[in-house]
């Protein structure tokens, strides 16, 4: 019973922190290039969760951020719960 009860708790928890990391990345590398206005402009060319990891991956290529799989969902996952809301 104890476990069923931890479990939401540590998926929130996981999910926080992945986005804690992914808006310390986001900052690091990102904001040279992109606003907040960017996310939210009218004719954004990311219209899912398809287009928003297809973008994050091309960004983290074109700049050479170095980022393991891992954090790239950390940034995808932050710019989705920030800006986007997308289900999966």
């Amino acid at each position: 019973m104890r476990r069923l009860l931890l479990l939401p708790l540590l998926i929130v928890a996981t999910n926080i922190l992945s986005n804690d990391e992914g808006k310390e990345l986001h900052d690091e590398s990102c904001i040279s290039c992109h606003d907040s206005q960017t996310y939210t402009k009218f004719d954004s060319s990311i219209e899912s969760h398809f287009d928003l990891r297809r973008q994050v991956s091309f960004c983290s290529v074109n700049l050479s951020t170095g980022w393991f799989p891992e954090e790239e969902e950390s940034v995808i996952s932050f710019l989705n719960s920030t800006y986007y809301n997308f289900t999966d």
